[in-house]
């Protein structure tokens, strides 16, 4: 067998074979007596019709069974003798054959590109957020846990701030004439929220069951206004529980006093910020690289991820969607990801990372130590394979990204969570 090689570019190869009559003989003649032994023809028995006789009626038909099969075969060689790992089928091109001729033929398949890195553990330069929460945050944590334990009272009197409103809430048009199939019923609406603020505030004030108002919210970028009729079906207020010692003790059995449980939340709410900006510090790294390597994926590698989540979408949810909007609009990430996805890859062979099986065991039993409850499900999940490599995979994540950590070299910039809330009301003005 003879074997041509040629790159077309980074992820595209073509292989050209050619193999010789005398190599394909004796596999032709199993083949003739392999097809012999199907044939019906009148006059003779089945499989006994003699071989000269089924050539001359079924040649072509022969000789085409026969190259298909050949193909495969001889592809697989060719490319095991290249060591091509193909991550799309073979276009097949320029097929010849025929009985006492050789067998020739073009498999065009796409591949995963060569990778050349950056010199990255002398060049990677990456900023790392570092957030200082405040008390505020504190407080709203306290506020949000509170909330999720409040009682809702139903009220007689009149809503004020901070009240619930059980609404109906149909849109009208610019006229105030009520527009058909814009009504949603038994909707939530806490006043002084939001939309429900400012200008509105003044007129979800002193409301009753049965009362109508009207509030206007603005719905375009232009700052164009949307009026809506609200009809009160109930009004409520929240009653928090008191911050006694017993609440305490329920939210967090390690304070000893409200001074000890809200160090414990300033603690917890710092942990959360440094995993956030590790975690960003990690996307960053990834930007470098995207950045800094010449890479184009395979086009096989995109579409079939592409479908494949298509298909998953429709499979889990039974999701009817508009496919090639989704087709276009989710390409650019995707690519992103699987540029990813083939630097990772890289660089994980060049750093020479491994997870062995005792350290993923050792993992395991870590997660199982640390919870004393779901820990037959834990055992189960864990013994499926599929589960226990995306651990590994996991740990591999985390062992390349503190690898890279170390050659990085890394700016903190400090960032109060006081300026991120001033930001986000900015941002929400503007919007």
């Amino acid at each position: 067998m003879n074997v041509k090689l040629k790159e077309i570019n980074s992820y595209t190869r073509q292989v050209t074979v050619s193999v010789p009559w005398g190599d394909l003989e004796s596999a032709f003649e199993a083949h003739i007596r392999r097809f012999s032994k199907k044939v019906r023809m009148p006059g003779f028995r089945k499989g006994k019709v003699p071989q000269k006789v089924v050539i001359q009626n079924f040649g072509p038909e022969l000789e085409a069974e026969f190259a298909q099969d050949s193909i495969e075969i001889h592809y697989a060689e060719a490319l095991q003798e290249h060591k091509i790992v193909p991550v799309n089928r073979a276009k097949i091109e320029d097929l010849q054959f025929s009985k006492g001729s050789s067998l020739n033929f073009k498999a065009t398949v796409e591949v995963e590109p060569a990778i050349k890195l950056p010199k990255y553990n002398r060049k990677m330069k990456v900023k790392k957020n570092v957030y200082v929460p405040d008390n505020t945050d504190v407080d709203a944590y306290i506020e949000e846990v509170r909330r999720q334990f409040a009682e809702v009272r139903t009220i007689e009197e009149g809503s004020i701030d901070g009240h619930l409103l059980l609404v109906d809430m149909q849109e009208m048009d610019s006229s105030g004439v009520p527009i058909i199939g814009k009504k949603v019923e038994d909707r939530y609406i806490k006043v002084g929220d939001g939309v429900f603020g400012g200008t509105n505030l003044s007129r979800l004030t002193g409301l009753k069951v049965g009362d109508t108002t009207f509030v206007e919210a603005e719905t375009t970028k232009e700052g164009g206004l949307t009026k809506y009729e609200l009809t009160i079906k109930n009004v409520q207020e929240e009653v928090f529980p008191e911050m006694n010692e017993e609440f305490i003790k329920k939210i967090d059995s390690e304070a000893t006093d409200e001074t000890s449980f809200k160090e414990n939340v300033m603690k917890s709410i710092q942990e959360r910020l440094d995993r956030d900006a590790e975690g960003q510090l990690n996307e960053a790294i990834i930007d470098y690289f995207l950045q800094s390597t010449d890479l184009e994926p395979p086009p096989s590698m995109v579409d079939n991820y592409i479908e494949h989540s298509i298909e998953q979408a429709k499979s889990n949810n039974g999701e009817t969607f508009d496919e090639d909007k989704y087709r276009n609009e989710a390409r650019p990430s995707v690519v992103r990801s699987i540029k990813w996805v083939l630097i990772r890859k890289a660089l994980i062979k060049g750093e020479q990372l491994w997870i062995p099986d005792e350290e993923v065991d050792e993992h395991i039993d870590k997660i199982l130590k640390s919870t004393e409850d779901e820990k037959g499900q834990i055992r189960r999940y864990y013994k499926k394979s599929s589960n226990k490599e995306k651990l590994r995979d996991d740990l591999l994540d985390r062992s390349l990204f503190q690898k890279l950590k170390e050659y990085a070299k890394i700016s903190e910039v400090t960032i109060s969570t006081s300026d991120l809330r001033k930001q986000h009301e900015l941002s929400t003005e503007g919007a």
